[in-house]
């Protein structure tokens, strides 16, 4: 199979837009530590792979027994070899794809993988400090990106510096310091254990105790001149990213990563939790609509909502792309109805959020169900025609073949929300200040 198929047995236009989709086996596994399985990837059709930069990731569509096939996204965590990718997951309790590759993939297992992709790279040429911050698996990517410093010969000071529970979790550990070693002197490790065990000694596994914090960042690293690449969970990027950016680390030199649900960083509201993995508020059968009232119908009523709601509603097919875009819309998002109409839901969504996007959609699809409960209010940004970004609220419902077949599609009822958000934010400053005073 070359390519991600739906139910039909056709191709997906999304899958055939990425093109290149080629199989790939599982030649070895191998345990980085108690949580974290690497899997080196050799195509099956023996040709060479093209050169990925390091920190790029692999879209992966791995048939799960009782599921179907899904979509999941992987950081590369060997620099480009030309032969085979490496993928280091940690197992997560709740992971569809990472329990599936942790208890029942083995070597020979196979499924396709699109080409690399991702903009969380190295800069070209690299002329300044690199400073890499990563807690627990987000070291995958830095992994690679190091492996590549030392193989070019990359003649920038770098620091590498992660974050992990103790040495049973800590993956890499004595790779990350054999490939310092050949840098002879320009890459410096430095290891913090939040919670060392009895058995890790520092000077050996690690370098501190506790958490890194912004105060030692500021303090040891070059603020005003280096690149920094930040990746972890969502927790620690709210701790270090918007830190990073108010201590002087312009745009240009911040480039972040996410590992686990998509939120904007920059949020000061953190009960404002954003997520692109779909909320069912309601399984809708479409094939009938039954009366509502006296002499209206469902139908009649629906259409008197979406032609006239200030509110976007927006409906998309199964694999991803627009088939009702009402005129809320087009108010919102700027395109108008023949623009979006059979496009992708990318037209609207900012491209650092569209990998994990795609990863909670398809998993919805493929599973008929969310994590998330029956009618809440999801915030994400989102994205405008002329490119402006925007803060956005909205529910959603899957679209069920029969009421509770297969998932055709999915309905979001979306609202901008920036202006208030915006107000909000001006608000907390300003009592901030007061209480400051």
């Amino acid at each position: 199979m070359a390519d991600m198929r739906d139910d039909a047995g056709t191709s997906s236009p999304r899958a055939e837009a990425q093109g290149g989709v080629r199989r790939f086996a599982i030649e070895s596994r191998h345990r980085e530590s108690e949580i974290i399985t690497s899997f080196v990837l050799r195509p099956i059709d023996g040709n060479a792979l093209a050169q990925h930069k390091p920190g790029q990731h692999l879209t992966m569509f791995p048939e799960i027994p009782g599921v179907g096939m899904v979509k999941h996204n992987y950081t590369i965590s060997a620099a480009p070899n030309g032969a085979t990718y490496r993928i280091s997951v940690k197992r997560e309790p709740e992971g569809l794809v990472s329990r599936w590759l942790h208890d029942v993939a083995t070597v020979g297992t196979e499924f396709d993988i699109a080409p690399a992709s991702g903009a969380f790279v190295l800069p070209e040429p690299a002329s300044r400090p690199i400073v890499m911050l990563s807690g627990g698996v987000g070291l995958t990517p830095m992994v690679a990106m190091l492996e590549a410093i030392v193989a070019k010969g990359i003649d920038v000071p770098v620091q590498f510096i992660h974050c992990t529970h103790d040495g049973g979790t800590h993956a890499f550990r004595a790779h990350v310091r054999e490939l310092a070693a050949a840098a002879k002197g320009k890459v410096e490790v430095i290891i913090f254990y939040s919670r060392p065990r009895a058995e890790d000694v520092a000077g050996r596994d690690f370098d501190a105790a506790g958490r890194v914090d912004m105060d030692r960042l500021i303090a040891h690293t070059p603020i005003a001149k280096a690149d920094y690449f930040v990746c972890g969970p969502l927790g620690f990027l709210r701790a270090f990213v918007p830190g990073l950016a108010k201590a002087g680390v312009g745009e240009e030199r911040l480039h972040y990563e996410f590992f686990g649900p998509v939120e904007d960083l920059f949020e000061e509201d953190a009960g404002m939790a954003q997520s692109t993995n779909p909320s069912p508020q309601a399984a809708v059968d479409g094939s009938h609509l039954a009366h509502a009232g006296d002499g209206f119908s469902r139908e009649q009523i629906g259409d008197g909502i979406l032609d006239s709601a200030a509110e976007a509603v927006i409906a998309s097919s199964r694999d991803g792309r627009i088939v009702l875009w009402n005129s809320g819309a087009e108010r919102v998002f700027g395109f108008s109805e023949a623009e979006a109409l059979g496009q992708s839901l990318d037209i609207i969504i900012p491209e650092p959020f569209r990998a994990r996007h795609w990863e909670g959609y398809d998993e919805t699809v493929a599973s008929g169900r969310s994590r998330y409960g029956a009618g809440d209010l999801l915030a994400v940004p989102g994205l405008t025609k002329d490119g402006r970004r925007i803060s956005l609220e909205f529910t959603i419902a899957l679209l069920k073949e029969g009421g509770d077949g297969p998932v055709q599609g999915m309905v979001a009822v979306i609202r901008d929300v920036t202006k208030r958000f915006e107000e909000m934010k001006a608000l907390k400053k300003q009592v901030a200040a007061q209480q400051g005073a």
